[in-house]
């Protein structure tokens, strides 16, 4: 594939900062996580996640906004994962159309996307932009959309099965999987390939700059 698009997941794939989420989730709601692993959680939104561990519904705005609030505080170029800053360089450089898609709140994908270079306001489907977010395909469909990208020339970059689910279900060809310390559960049986780093993918072959 010549032309090449490339669609990245945020949380996990930008950032490694899965632990870091479930870290701030037991300091708000220590109550509701003691029995529970960060990896029963990965995937998942934020309003999900408060669902799953029990957050009574009158509850969750506002303990959502201090999730928020800390997670923002607490984040740094430290949990960038390797190789991702010189490939949004290179991919900006050779004028390659990439966006995000995310099921986090809009304003958490913005803080992780904050420690990129980016030239341009991020091309972003959040989870607080689409009515279903992942597995369902919408957040990539919007993504497509967005970007008029032409479906059979995307890649995309996930960590999570729910996320390999909905870019398949949009019809996306290429889906790779990137493991991290927490996703030891996922199965990745939809990816395309699991990949030990980004220099893996056969698309980025020209892209020199990729090596840690």
């Amino acid at each position: 594939m010549d032309k090449f698009n490339v669609i990245f997941d945020i949380d996990g794939v930008i950032v490694d900062s899965e632990q870091l989420h479930f870290d701030v989730l037991c300091e708000l709601a220590p109550d509701h996580t003691r029995d529970i692993q960060p990896q029963q959680l990965i995937g998942l939104s934020l309003a999900e996640t408060l669902n799953e561990i029990g957050v009574p519904l009158p509850e969750q705005q506002g303990i959502t906004d201090r999730i928020i609030s800390v997670y923002q505080e607490k984040l740094s170029a430290h949990y960038l994962r390797p190789g991702v800053t010189r490939l949004i360089a290179a991919l900006q450089q050779k004028d390659i159309a990439f966006g995000f898609v995310s099921t986090a709140p809009r304003a958490v994908c913005l803080a992780n996307l904050g420690l990129l270079d980016l030239f341009d306001e991020p091309a972003l489907i959040s989870g607080d932009d689409v009515e279903r977010t992942k597995p369902f395909p919408d957040p990539y469909l919007a993504m497509l959309k967005l970007k008029r990208m032409d479906v059979q020339q995307t890649l995309v970059i996930e960590d999570t099965d729910l996320g390999i689910a909905a870019a398949k279900q949009a019809g996306i060809p290429w889906v790779y999987a990137w493991p991290h310390d927490l996703s030891v559960a996922e199965q990745y049986g939809q990816a395309t390939c699991i990949i030990g780093e980004l220099a893996d993918i056969p698309q980025f072959s020209g892209i020199n700059s990729l090596s840690a």
